[in-house]
């Protein structure tokens, strides 16, 4: 996702008395696309926002000539749904920390340094929460009305079944046959199911969709040898592509993938059934044109139940995805990572071994981003993702906890080996090349362990950010093994590695 495609569906407004930053603030704001504007006066603020609400405030803390909890509590009073970024001396953090649940979505340090890009960063951020969360009730609304859906068949077969016993009918039951779908545990299975339920001597193939390389690759068959369709598939060229959509829609194919159909399993014409969930081509199911009406009809009024259970199991999957996935780097968010950590730390307790957690963040992040911009920057932070899990163990976990940091969370790991791995680490990293233009790049690395350094998880976090953070002041490009302070006493002993 690239928030610059939607900026402009968000509108901010920054209230600040520094007129330079004020009006600084907004052009890079409107720069980025959002609809941006700047209030002086508290009073003209909460007018403009009774008369058009914004999705974020951004406010520095020195503006407000009352109590902070009364300025927030007057522009809720306003609109509940309004979010907060505030400019705050970091001596204000603590206090602030208390309004998370007041719409605060993020807390900037006041320090001039490239602040209107920090603002933008945090808007950019927040932004992109906000609409993966509209996103999210969509999709929650979409599995909602294909449960419904689902339900309304369920009905229809029940009743469908009632009417079949009453005339002695010997017609397989539909109703069976959807709680044979509903009961599947990938797609795959979704797919071969439906397969064995078509009459026997039918011959239907499935050819999975390859977008990225416009090709079909054949997966599961009925009525043919798995061994025949083994390697089996077709690249399309540019000109294919561009009557594809309508041939689908028809039941038709490219002729180059139709030759080949006709070639190899003799299908004269062959006909395709299209599998989509959620808009996206999946594959397609391929039968020969020559089959009876009533092979036909059976083969179709399956493929409508299956589709329909495929495209609900197929949204249910995206919506679990969605709440522990990081859609830029791909790894697990930090929502997943808070649980993790507490899972972990109570595990280490019990069992009594070590583990440990490592901060990882990319140096000069807001120079890159100002000069080569954010697909860059976002390209850089999923490679940099890519190479910590492939160097991590099977039972590690990497999540993204910020806007430019990276937690490692190392079960049975003690603070040496946590140093030696994200040495190891920093080390691959600043000897990778990057992007097309072997582009180079350094991380820093905070480091801490339960139980030597702290003393929950809690304060496993809150000593590897604080590690890391001291290294990043120190010019980056190093790591930071925290050290606890002399009144620490770990609850169990860690043996020496």
């Amino acid at each position: 996702m690239n928030i610059r495609d939607h900026s402009s569906q968000f509108s901010v407004f920054v209230f600040t008395t520094d007129v330079d930053l004020g009006a600084s603030a907004k052009v890079y704001l409107s720069q980025a696309g959002y609809d941006a504007f700047y209030f002086q006066d508290v009073q003209v603020l909460q007018e403009r926002v009774r008369e058009s609400a914004p999705h974020l405030v951004v406010f520095a803390t020195s503006a407000l000539s009352g109590a902070l909890n009364e300025f927030v509590s007057q522009i809720l009073a306003l609109n509940d749904e309004i979010k907060f970024i505030a400019l705050a001396q970091t001596s204000q953090f603590d206090v602030l920390s208390q309004y998370n649940d007041h719409g605060f979505v993020d807390v900037i340090s006041a320090e001039p340094a490239a602040l209107e890009s920090r603002i933008v960063w945090a808007v950019d951020r927040a932004c992109e929460k906000l609409y993966l969360t509209y996103q999210n009730e969509q999709l929650f609304d979409e599995v909602n009305e294909g449960k419904a859906k689902l339900a309304e068949a369920h009905s229809a077969a029940v009743q469908s079944m009632k009417k079949a016993e009453s005339e002695k009918s010997v017609t397989p039951s539909i109703s069976m046959r959807l709680t044979d779908y509903r009961t599947v545990a990938s797609k795959e299975d979704l797919i071969q199911r439906y397969l064995n339920h078509l009459q026997n001597g039918v011959v239907c193939m499935f050819f999975k969709y390859l977008p990225s390389v416009r090709s079909f690759v054949a997966t599961h068959g009925t009525g043919v040898a798995a061994a025949d369709i083994q390697g089996v598939g077709v690249q399309l060229e540019t000109a294919d592509m561009k009557e594809f959509g309508p041939q689908l829609t028809l039941g038709l194919l490219p002729k180059r993938f139709s030759d080949m159909l006709i070639e190899a399993f003799h299908f004269s014409p062959p006909k395709v059934l299209p599998l989509y969930a959620h808009n996206n081509l999946e594959g397609v199911f391929v039968h020969s044109g020559s089959l009876s009406s009533g092979e036909v009809t059976t083969l179709n009024e399956e493929f409508a139940l299956m589709s329909l259970c495929y495209a609900n199991f197929a949204l249910e999957k995206k919506v679990d995805t969605l709440e522990v996935q990081d859609f830029v780097t791909e790894v697990f968010n930090r929502n997943y990572y808070q649980k993790a950590i507490e899972e972990e730390v109570s595990r280490s307790r019990r069992l009594q071994q070590a583990v440990s957690v490592v901060k990882v963040s990319l140096d000069d992040i807001y120079e890159i981003e100002s000069s080569l911009g954010e697909n860059v920057r976002d390209e850089l932070l999923k490679s940099v993702a890519t190479i910590i899990t492939k160097t991590s163990r099977t039972n590690d976990i990497t999540c993204r906890t910020g806007a430019n940091e990276m937690a490692m969370i190392l079960p049975h790991c003690s603070k040496k080996g946590a140093a030696l791995r994200a040495e190891r680490l920093r080390r691959i990293i600043e000897g990778t090349s990057f992007m097309e233009n072997g582009m180079k790049v350094s991380v820093s690395l905070g480091v801490s362990e339960y139980p030597s350094l702290c003393d929950s998880a809690r304060t496993l976090d809150e000593s590897a950010t604080k590690a890391l953070l001291h290294i990043n002041d120190k010019g980056g490009n190093k790591i930071c093994l925290y050290k606890a302070p002399e009144s620490h006493r770990p609850e169990f002993a860690v043996a020496a590695e």
